[in-house]
């Protein structure tokens, strides 16, 4: 395959995977306002995802076990339990913008941190300008009530958290050149051995209790679409174009996401989450076209 063409192909995955995402945000804010626990729609994702990698197992070869223990905690474990419990504190405007709003912030800075790899030049405004969207966003969680503060403040960390933990997992799938199926598989079925077992005896669970077109609606869209297809379609376009150009491009899903909440989730936008989306957007643009820019002089040279 061309460049040409290897370049066509990850854009295509950047596209479907930004689409799953903003539809993630919505559905997984819609579920958190429901009967199901944080720790139930975690559950479903990594059952639903489990039963899915059994039976794709046969046709992929697993990375070692480190590499396997290294996905699952941050782009599995790590990164779905703080989310989801985030997402009954914040609305879906902070989490459009401090999840994948702030992924490049976070992946550029634990790349220079872990890796020694400092930004482009080229890369420093957009990074600048999301860092700008996140101050706007945490202002406007300060301007709520005391006990509104405090819980939108908690669930605003946890979405950078979960940011940070998604991140490093970006930067794994760089670092260890493994299959998108396999690394997708890997993720899924390490996730699920830890987890389900500790869910069963331990966590808090209305499992039982919720409605079954509520659970429906969580599994598949968490279990199916979120676990598998994104996951596919993420460390397929990571193989195709960079850890650094997908995890800017993600920064598209905010503002799609927090206009569609508006009408879907009937949730209200302040004016300085408003800055923040506009900010996050503006920063996803600049380092879109910084790595474009960046791509063709390497190709001329």
């Amino acid at each position: 395959m061309n460049a040409a063409s290897r370049s066509r192909s990850g854009w295509i995955a950047v596209f479907a995977t930004l689409c799953i995402w903003t539809g993630f945000i919505l559905v997984t804010r819609h579920g958190a306002t429901g009967t199901l626990t944080s720790w139930d729609i975690a559950t479903l994702r990594f059952g639903v995802g489990a039963l899915i990698a059994v039976v794709l197992l046969p046709r992929i070869t697993l990375p070692p076990l480190k590499v396997i223990a290294l996905f699952s905690c941050f782009g599995g474990i790590g990164y779905a339990i703080v989310v989801y419990a985030a997402f009954r504190m914040s609305p879906a405007a902070h989490a459009s913008v401090l999840l994948p709003g702030t992924l490049p912030f976070a992946t550029a800075v634990i790349a220079w941190l872990w890796f020694g790899q400092k930004p482009l030049p080229s890369y420093r405004t957009a990074l600048v300008v999301v860092v700008a969207g996140v101050i706007l966003t945490a202002a406007d969680s300060f301007s709520r009530g005391p006990q509104l503060t405090r819980t939108q403040i908690t669930g605003d960390l946890l979405f950078l958290c979960g940011s940070s933990s998604w991140a490093v997992f970006t930067l794994l799938l760089g670092r260890y050149p493994v299959q998108p199926l396999a690394a997708t598989v890997a993720t899924t079925l390490g996730s699920a051995v830890v987890y389900l077992p500790i869910w069963w005896l331990f966590l808090p669970t209305k499992l039982t209790q919720a409605p079954i077109g509520e659970i429906i609606t969580q599994a598949l869209y968490q279990g199916v679409l979120v676990v598998f297809v994104a996951m596919l379609l993420y460390s397929f376009a990571v193989s195709r174009l960079g850890s650094h150009i997908v995890a800017l491009q993600m920064a598209f899903v905010p503002v799609i996401s927090a206009l569609a909440a508006v009408p879907l989730l009937d949730e209200q936008i302040s004016l300085a989450t408003w800055g923040g989306l506009l900010a996050v957007t503006v920063g996803a643009v600049l380092g879109g076209r910084a790595s474009h820019g960046k791509r063709a002089e390497y190709e001329c040279k």
